[in-house]
């Protein structure tokens, strides 16, 4: 059981790759999320809402149906949590325009996430997208 807003934080964090990017609960996210929550990734455009981050999990999922997220290091400090985490699963259906190739990926990626009152409010996620193309043999 935890025993301090760390600990706490921490668990939120847990439980957004558990429940959110293992099992695909998409009701993890108005569980978890602020009203307010922004989603930043590496090589977008601008920040995702709530919504746009729902869209997000659900094209991988579809993509990568067995995807597994594994938190490597969990670091709080304030209300900042930082994750490193790997990943493995097998690119199953169609992402971002490309068909499947049923060829397996192994990423790892950092995720620092700001948490307030037990909500994620916004998260920073980076991962090496190009590794991952080339993975899928388009790069």
């Amino acid at each position: 059981m935890p025993t301090t807003m760390t600990e706490n934080k921490e668990l939120v964090v847990r439980e957004w790759y558990e429940s959110l990017w293992n099992k695909w609960n998409l009701d993890t996210v108005d569980r978890l999320f602020s009203p307010d929550y922004r989603l930043h990734v590496s090589g977008a455009q601008g920040p995702a809402d709530r919504a746009t981050a729902k869209e997000i999990v659900r094209m991988f999922s579809q993509a990568f149906p067995d995807l597994h997220h594994d938190v490597d290091e969990i670091i709080a400090d304030g209300d900042t949590v930082a994750a490193r985490w790997s990943v493995t699963g097998t690119h199953r259906g169609d992402f971002q325009g490309l068909a499947a190739t049923n060829k397996p990926i192994k990423l790892s990626g950092t995720t620092f996430h700001r948490v307030n009152d037990g909500r994620i409010v916004e998260s920073w996620l980076t991962l090496d997208n190009l590794d991952l193309m080339k993975q899928l043999g388009v790069a």
